[in-house]
């Protein structure tokens, strides 16, 4: 929850800070609340006075009501009286108290657990998630290894990676970007990760990604190649002929509709023609296509599960456009695909309230969606939207002729030959009217010179 704070203290300078805080990290109420705190993206400030930019030092209450974790932390050098520690993190527990169900309320919100460190607080978090002390240890070892490495002159660098590299894995980059995203000068941020892209083209695992990334490349290219003649056939001789495991992998993961069973009924009659160190390398290929298909399917469940967890959350938010703008890195076509598949269920259920709320996260994703677009893309989405009615449409359009771009033109042009594509010969016909209006308009938007009044709407409202 975001609770707006008169002033907070800037912890290297002590000056008061205007802030927005979040003070009580409810996962239950929340769930991205808690993915802010563990990557260092709570309550940053920046002080005007002395130029800190950092986290806000402040009392925090966090509770996991799944795992029953009722956390407290209060600065020390905030010097808080006792008494004011008490009643502050009394009222927050009294709000995680008051909005869980009279069953859910169970013993532990009678003993919060204080913590005397905030980095003790995250390693409570972590150790509830089943991330042992030894892991722990070996993240922070991982750390203090990307501090080491951004003391490290760059003349210098090569050696320090030939000699770190079997620790400079995939989870010390994960982590070392994590820490990265904390870092609010832009200036320092870009340096940093300048130094951390540096030092990843250095290293055993730099090398393995680039020929990986080599690999899929080409790989994309051969299918693109066969374009609409890309057979089964086909397929299957791409696989045969690629030169090592790595080009396999790359074309499984983008060809995998294709790798259904008459694939495999067609790459075992090839086996079976096959003999000797031929017949060797096929089968060796089918036991590597079995495999690399099941990581890939496992991944998608994954993913698919984390998308279906993210959508309960933000329906359950209290605040659903806030939850939809927190969650908003995590949202992609697979996010897209299960909301639309729910909202579809829904419906043909008879599952009013759900599918209200359903349509309402829909609606959120693609406000914040058309307000991150410019000017010109906000203006067509808005037409695109309204088409249906080509008398509104038009309207609008002839109510913001001046934000007409070379972006809107593109974007209804576009519209036209998609609605084209999809056989909606009624659709497509209306916004050629609105993209043949759009084009006149703007004409005439370039041709008035500079100044001049705009020229009063159509009075019969035709678009040619």
């Amino acid at each position: 929850m975001v609770q707006p704070t008169n002033q907070v203290r800037c912890p290297n300078c002590g000056s008061p800070v205007q802030a927005h805080i979040e003070q009580l990290i409810d996962v239950g109420a929340d769930p991205s609340a808690k993915a802010r705190l563990l990557s260092g993206r709570l309550n940053l400030i920046q002080c005007p006075t002395c130029g800190f930019q950092g986290q806000a030092t402040t009392p925090l209450v966090y509770h996991d009501p799944q795992k029953e974790l009722l956390l407290t932390f209060v600065p020390v050098e905030i010097n808080l009286p006792k008494d004011d520690q008490e009643r502050l993190i009394g009222s927050m527990i009294n709000q995680v108290i008051q909005r869980l169900p009279a069953e859910k309320r169970k013993g532990y919100l009678l003993q919060p657990q204080p913590v005397l460190t905030f980095q003790g607080l995250i390693d409570r978090i972590l150790e509830a998630d089943g991330v042992t002390k030894e892991d722990i240890e070996a993240q922070r070892k991982k750390l203090r290894l990307f501090e080491e490495l951004l003391r490290t002159p760059q003349d210098q660098l090569p050696a320090f990676v030939a000699q770190h590299d079997e620790e400079l894995d995939e989870i010390f980059f994960q982590l070392a970007s994590l820490s990265l995203q904390s870092v609010a000068d832009p200036r320092a941020r870009a340096a940093a990760a300048q130094l951390l892209d540096l030092a990843l083209s250095h290293s055993s695992l730099g090398r393995q990604l680039e020929t990986q990334e080599r690999e899929f490349r080409a790989a994309a290219d051969s299918l693109r190649q066969a374009g609409e003649k890309l057979t089964h056939d086909h397929l299957l001789q791409l696989f045969i002929e690629a030169p090592n495991e790595d080009r396999v992998r790359a074309l499984a993961q983008l060809a995998r509709p294709g790798l259904d069973y008459l694939f495999f009924q067609k790459l075992t009659e090839r086996i079976d023609a096959a003999q000797g160190e031929a017949q060797d390398r096929l089968r060796k290929l089918r036991q590597t296509l079995l495999e690399i298909i099941e990581q890939i399917d496992k991944a998608q469940q994954a993913r698919a599960a984390q998308a279906a967890e993210l959508l309960q959350s933000i329906l359950q938010a209290q605040d659903m456009e806030q939850a939809v703008r927190s969650a908003l890195p995590l949202i992609d076509e697979l996010f897209l695909g299960i909301l639309q598949a729910n909202l579809r269920t829904a419906r043909e259920a008879g599952e009013v309230e759900k599918a209200a709320r359903l349509e309402q996260v829909d609606q959120h994703i693609r406000k914040i969606i058309r307000q991150a677009l410019p000017p010109g893309l906000q203006l067509a989405q808005q037409i695109i939207e309204a088409s249906a009615d080509l008398g509104a449409a038009e309207k609008l359009l002839r109510e913001n002729a001046e934000r007409l771009d070379e972006e809107a033109l593109a974007a209804l042009q576009a519209t036209c030959a998609r609605l084209e594509e999809m056989g909606d010969a009624e659709g497509a016909e209306r916004m050629r009217k609105l993209f043949r209006l759009a084009l006149r308009l703007s004409m005439q938007a370039k041709m008035r010179p500079e100044g001049a009044a705009k020229a009063p709407p159509s009075g019969d409202g035709s678009p040619s």
